[in-house]
């Protein structure tokens, strides 16, 4: 009697370029990712705030939001369909993003007194969002055994904080001492070096074409949970936004230098630090949803308290508790669509949650840009925006979910 045996099947393990389990994988190649932002972020913000006058900075920082808001016209509608039609893309996209940043930040790195700055910063930041949608789209996929959705998108935030803190620093002496054009080189070769280490994501076999589903999916995407968690998402990133420029304008009309700037935005890594070590303890006795809408209520207890106190201890204090509520917020609404979301429109559902956020975040920068708001004002303006995200997240909440259409 002869027995159909069928062959072992093969492990990412097994079949990747290199001999790590994937999710390690992924935490360096996060790593060498968020190291490089930390690089580019550092010449950047040099370059287009720092050395020019408080006009010109905010007419640099209106250029640079409008360029922020343009990949996201290319993410919706292109780039997560196209990532969700083939198997395997997330790994690839991953790769290739690195490799292209890394050519970027080189070509960057020549011409940071020139206009053509614009256009390759414009490339960098829609590989720079490809990235972050395939990443989390990816991470279901290599979920360790045993672990959580979030506690494993914690693990990722923890990595990308430490490793940016820790580049930031050299980074920030390299611009001291031989300026932008080597602190971007220096980002260009973090790049190329998270590319090998990312290539390992990239297994054999694995590239096929997705057949595409005849089940409609709205029902799942519209539910009252991932909705209210989106609002929620939104208006704190739109509070970020908001903060982080307001903080930038009002530390240097009270004659505050880059280094305090800098201690602010230490503040706000380390908030994002404590908040993934935060969220992921949280979860084991709340549910996202009320992670998400405790953020936005604690940031605007803490703004409304310290409007009529501020100083740069004010300051590290509101961008330390902004970097945890936001952190905890992103986290735990990326869980939802790790759980909640089909895999064939996972990357889509990514980038479209993605290009609201980046716009509300936009939205939330640009008013502290374009409006010279004084201290107190604008943190009540803060606290006022987080209260109406905790209204509309609840009022999405308690809304009923719509009916799933049936199909003749």
């Amino acid at each position: 009697m002869l027995v159909a045996v069928e062959p072992p099947a093969h492990t990412d393990h097994e079949e990747s370029l290199f001999p790590w389990p994937p999710f390690a994988r992924m935490m360096l190649a996060q790593a060498a990712h968020a190291a490089g932002d930390a690089l580019v972020a550092v010449a950047l913000a040099g370059t287009l705030f720092f050395s020019v006058s408080t006009d010109q900075a905010r007419t640099h920082v209106g250029l640079y939001l409008l360029l922020t808001m343009t990949p996201f016209a290319l993410l919706s509608p292109v780039v997560g369909p196209l990532l969700d039609r083939w198997r395997g893309s997330y790994r690839v996209a991953i790769f290739l993003a690195m490799i292209g940043r890394g050519v970027l930040a080189f070509l960057m790195a020549s011409r940071t007194k020139d206009l053509t700055l614009y256009p390759l910063a414009f490339g960098s930041l829609v590989l720079s969002r490809t990235h972050g949608i395939s990443r989390g789209a990816l991470v279901p996929d290599v979920l360790p055994e045993g672990r959580t959705l979030v506690s494993v998108n914690a693990r990722l935030s923890i990595v990308s904080v430490a490793a940016g803190t820790l580049f930031a620093l050299p980074g920030a002496g390299l611009q001291k001492l031989f300026g932008p054009g080597v602190t971007l080189r220096f980002a260009g070769i973090v790049y190329i070096a998270g590319a090998v280490i990312a290539a390992g994501l990239t297994t054999p076999g694995r590239s096929s074409r997705r057949e595409p589903s005849t089940e409609k999916h709205s029902h799942k995407l519209l539910a009252p949970r991932l909705l209210a968690g989106g609002i929620a998402t939104s208006w704190s990133r739109a509070a970020l936004g908001f903060v982080v420029f307001l903080l930038a304008f009002a530390l240097r009309d009270v004659g505050e230098n880059v280094k305090s700037f800098g201690l602010v935005l230490a503040a706000a890594g380390g908030g994002s630090f404590v908040g993934s070590l935060l969220v992921a303890r949280a979860r084991a006795a709340l549910r996202e949803s009320a992670i998400m809408l405790g953020s936005l209520i604690g940031i605007a207890v803490v703004c409304f308290i310290l409007a009529t106190h501020f100083n740069l201890r004010a300051a590290v204090i509101i961008a330390g508790v902004a970097g945890i509520g936001t952190t905890a917020a992103r986290l735990s609404f990326d869980a939802l669509v790790q759980k909640d979301a089909p895999e064939e429109v996972r990357a889509r559902t990514f980038a479209r949650y993605e290009t609201i956020f980046q716009l509300c975040w936009v939205a939330g920068a640009g008013a502290a840009t374009a409006i010279h708001f004084g201290p107190e004002t604008g943190l009540r303006t803060v606290g006022l925006i987080c209260v109406a995200g905790v209204v509309f997240a609840v009022r999405a909440a308690t809304a009923r979910a719509p009916a799933r259409k049936q199909s003749p």
